[in-house]
């Protein structure tokens, strides 16, 4: 989990700098792209990380049947 969380805290410190950034310079189109992409990596990470969890917990549910 110390790889899940490691990656977790790269995309968020990606996407904070983006962010920071893009409020820097509000007009800029590529540093809102850059906080778009930035954004989308995290949303689909944390998207896959839901869908693991949510995973893991069936399994121990059907384990407990």
């Amino acid at each position: 989990m110390d790889d899940s969380n490691q990656h977790l805290k790269d995309l968020l410190s990606q996407t904070d700098l983006a962010f920071k950034a893009l409020m820097r310079q509000p007009g800029s189109s590529e540093l809102g792209a850059a906080y778009d992409r930035a954004k989308a990596e995290l949303d689909t990470y944390m998207m896959s990380l839901r869908n693991t969890l949510s995973q893991r917990k069936q399994l121990q549910r059907q384990r407990e049947r």
